[in-house]
């Protein structure tokens, strides 16, 4: 399993360890397969007659393994070169962070075998539970299920955090449960608690010279802070006394966390 370990950089440039408990980072497979749950359109390229990439927007769910399945009609340039050739990939990527640099965001790209679903079964209702719209024109005669089974992935988090993994690895990880809440509580906790945030970094993360601190991301195991100190920016990553579930648990457990903050900076005053 692939761990984000040392991704992070000081403002001196050289590489700066990540402050706090970096094991509890999601493992990049993990990270995939969220990213890949949270999403509904990507962009498939598939391999023309005389061999060229052919790229092409599709929207999709997945299947308990991960693997995508699509639903294209007969007379589209990539259900033809699909049955010309099977090999495919495709990409499925974050939005971006307004004004962020869109590369710091990240993707996913997808590699592996197009197969057409003679009879997909339930996955054809779970299709049309996220995309109602195709109920318009899902049983007309020339329209398929088509699936990508995962052969090997590549993973890009951001600047240098990146890593491959194959399909066993991919397939065996599991979606992070919070994922849907952690959007609001990133935003919430830096909007109305970054007093807590720089707590976390100073008393729980070893870092008292932080001046500032961000949170940037949440998941079943912890949160990561982006630190401000003299020295330059710094990763922090605090986990949680266990894993949580949902974005309640979520909120006891950064209660707890900051009372054991404050119980630290009174024992130190």
């Amino acid at each position: 399993m692939t761990r984000p370990s040392s991704h992070d950089h000081g403002g001196d440039g050289e590489s700066a360890p990540i402050a706090g408990d970096a094991s509890t980072f999601p493992t990049d497979a993990e990270l995939a397969r969220t990213l890949v749950h949270s999403g509904g359109r990507a962009t498939i390229s598939t391999l023309t007659a005389d061999g060229y990439p052919y790229g092409s927007m599709v929207s999709y769910v997945v299947d308990d393994d991960g693997n995508p399945v699509i639903l294209i009609s007969e007379m589209a340039e990539h259900t033809v070169n699909s049955r010309g050739d099977a090999r495919a990939s495709m990409l499925v990527a974050s939005d971006p962070v307004e004004g962020a640099d869109p590369l710091s965001s990240a993707r996913l790209t997808l590699i592996g075998d197009m197969e057409l679903l003679e009879d997909p079964g339930e996955l054809r209702d779970r299709y049309l539970a996220v995309h109602d719209y195709a109920g318009y024109y899902v049983d007309f005669g020339d329209f398929n299920f088509w699936r990508l089974v995962i052969t090997k992935a590549r993973f890009v988090g951001g600047f240098g955090h990146m890593s491959w993994m194959d399909a066993a690895e991919y397939n065996a990880a599991t979606t992070d449960p919070v994922a849907p809440a952690a959007p609001g509580i990133v935003e919430h906790m830096n909007d109305d608690h970054s007093g807590a945030n720089l707590m976390y970094a100073r008393w729980l993360a070893d870092l008292p010279d932080a001046t500032d601190a961000t949170m940037t991301s949440v998941d079943r195991r912890g949160f990561t802070l982006q630190v401000a100190t003299p020295a330059g920016p710094r990763m922090a990553r605090l986990a949680f006394p266990s894993e949580v579930s949902d974005g309640d648990a979520v909120r006891q457990a950064v209660i707890e966390l900051l009372g054991t903050a404050r119980q630290l900076a009174e024992a130190k005053s």
